[in-house]
């Protein structure tokens, strides 16, 4: 396969691995811009963006009631698994 030649002054044969690298950076680059302009747009609308107190913990809440019925349950199976005689 022919290699294509570039216009320019910076037509130079690069690696994969730079190229790879490159982009890469780039990437991290650009995500952390955009997520510093959406840091700033919402401090600038005085928006926290997050819970309230009382979701969280109502989450919370309810987590702890679902791995304490997860238990009861479990503890319930594996008494009734030990009881069969075979």
């Amino acid at each position: 396969m022919p290699r294509l030649r570039r216009a320019g002054p910076r037509a130079t044969n690069r690696s994969p691995a730079a190229a790879a690298t490159a982009m890469l950076l780039s990437l991290i680059t650009l995500t952390y811009a955009r997520l510093h302009a959406w840091e700033t747009r919402a401090r600038e609308d005085e928006r926290d963006g997050g819970y309230s107190t009382e979701t969280v913990i109502v989450t919370a809440l309810l987590v702890v009631l679902a791995l304490a019925v997860i238990g009861i349950i479990g503890r319930a199976l594996i008494d009734k698994a030990n009881s069969i005689d075979l």
